[in-house]
């Protein structure tokens, strides 16, 4: 059974925001682009450096250390596209409650 876990109250994450969590001990990066939520492993596949300190722009995020950019819908490297393996990816919901929500563990 999926295992939703609260981040907050998804007002708080206007359009072009981004923030990084950890939760349950997973380093997770939350994009608000356009009014929709994304979220992806906070760890850039390159070097393991958090992607969640990144630039933003559109839906790419560009790590700040060494400049590889990730698609948050796809987790694809923008320029590499066959770079493996991707930015992992979460499923993210906002609750009935207006409460943004991560699945770390979906399809259990």
């Amino acid at each position: 059974m999926a295992k939703w876990v609260d981040l907050g109250n998804a007002a708080d994450f206007p359009p072009g925001t981004q923030k990084s969590f950890r939760v349950e001990g997973v380093p997770v990066a939350i994009f608000n682009v356009a009014g929709r939520f994304y979220a992806i492993a906070d760890v850039c596949p390159h070097a393991g450096m958090p992607l969640g300190q990144g630039e933003l722009c559109d839906k790419v995020i560009t790590c700040p250390f060494h400049g590889y950019s990730y698609n948050v819908d796809t987790g694809k490297n923008v320029d590499f596209p066959d770079q493996e393996p991707p930015v992992h990816k979460f499923p993210v919901q906002t609750s009935e409650a207006g409460v943004l929500q991560v699945n770390l563990k979906p399809g259990e």
